[in-house]
């Protein structure tokens, strides 16, 4: 594993960098490092915080492996768990819903919405049990504007901390969730990400409805702890087939949260979209919509999704594109162009160095 890492250097500047080698998006080894040392110490988007809004409210889900359920207590204090009874491992929870208690289907075992352990049926005559030690494992849970996430290990800083470039630049307040859409896609995660941060490289040559109504001239990135910023004004216009100038605004912020969160504001409008892993070379892409106030009504909602969804579509087939051609004999590495792609120059760095600090 170390000589995969050793094939890209985080400190050659980004004019003389090569990009990571093809071996990083297609080898099973690296995806599993990647499991533990990237995605389980990182903070993951996993729900919406009106998911959460009442004591005894559910979501459950899998992060790369590991089932969680994040719920509201009694008190009102978000928690977090591993989704895993204590007795022989089933979950506890499922989709997302309303309880009193988290009770295993399997053997009935029952848990307190702060995870301690409520009820063990027929466990007469059973030894060395600590019924306090048998409560749900904890996990890290915090909640961002509309979002609440969670980390699976301690550690690193907090959500706040996390997101305070954020600040003033993804404006989140007066928005509603309205809509949710999910994309799987054959290719590795960093494919899709990669693609996210090239500065609008492909934008005019992909997404020719939605160049149309960018002043690609404007783009410019930002660079902030382990945040980028990528920042486009409106521009150009012109017959699209779909309206993206209503939905676009005065311009577009592309904010991108290491290493798999993306928050997208136009106009009055926030996409937010989490790149979750399904293995080496598969990836579930999950948006939510979010509207201001005023701004909801269906039929402008209707096209602005569907605006995203063309651009999504257009994406998912050059991602799958590159990742058939990862595979070939005929591609190691790349090269970045300097002008526009200091955001994925960016991103390797800090992929890099986490995976470094792991070995």
């Amino acid at each position: 594993m170390s000589s995969l890492l050793q094939r890209f250097d985080p400190t050659v500047p980004i004019e003389r960098a090569a990009t990571p080698p093809a071996s990083w998006y297609i080898a099973e080894e690296f995806y599993e490092l990647e499991r533990a040392a990237v995605f389980r110490r990182n903070w993951q988007a996993v729900a919406r915080a009106d998911q959460l809004e009442r004591p005894g409210d559910f979501v459950s889900g899998d992060l790369v492996g590991e089932p969680f359920v994040v719920v509201r207590d009694e008190r009102g204090r978000l928690r977090g768990f591993f989704n895993v009874c204590r007795h022989h491992a089933a979950c506890v929870a499922h989709g997302e819903g309303n309880a009193s208690r988290l009770v295993c289907p399997y053997h009935g075992w029952s848990y307190d919405l702060d995870g301690r352990l409520r009820s063990a049926p027929r466990l007469a005559g059973v030894r060395d049990f600590d019924r306090e030690r048998f409560g749900l494992k904890p996990v890290e849970v915090a909640s961002w504007g509309p979002l609440v996430f969670l980390r699976l290990e301690p550690g690193g800083a907090p959500l706040d901390e996390l997101m305070r470039p954020l600040d003033g630049r993804v404006e989140t307040a007066s928005l509603r969730f309205v809509a949710r859409r999910s994309y799987q896609i054959g290719c590795n995660w960093k494919v899709y990400v990669d693609n996210y941060l090239d500065g609008g490289y492909h934008v005019g040559h992909l997404h020719r409805g939605l160049a149309a109504q960018l002043d690609l001239d404007s783009y410019r990135t930002e660079l902030v702890d382990r945040i980028s910023l990528q920042l486009c004004t409106s521009g150009g216009g012109g017959s699209t087939g779909i309206d993206f100038e209503q939905r676009l605004g005065d311009g577009a912020v592309y904010a991108f949260v290491f290493p798999n969160f993306m928050l997208n504001r136009y106009g009055p409008i926030l996409d937010t979209n989490w790149v979750l892993p399904l293995g080496p070379e598969r990836t579930l892409t999950v948006f939510d919509y979010y509207f201001a106030q005023g701004h909801d009504d269906p039929a402008f909602v209707e096209r602005s999704v569907a605006a995203s969804d063309q651009v999504q579509i257009e994406d998912v087939e050059v991602c799958e594109s590159v990742q058939r051609g990862l595979r070939s004999s005929a591609f190691d590495r790349g090269r970045y162009a300097p002008q526009v792609e200091q955001a994925a120059h960016h991103f390797h760095r800090l992929l890099a160095a986490e995976l470094a600090a792991a070995q």
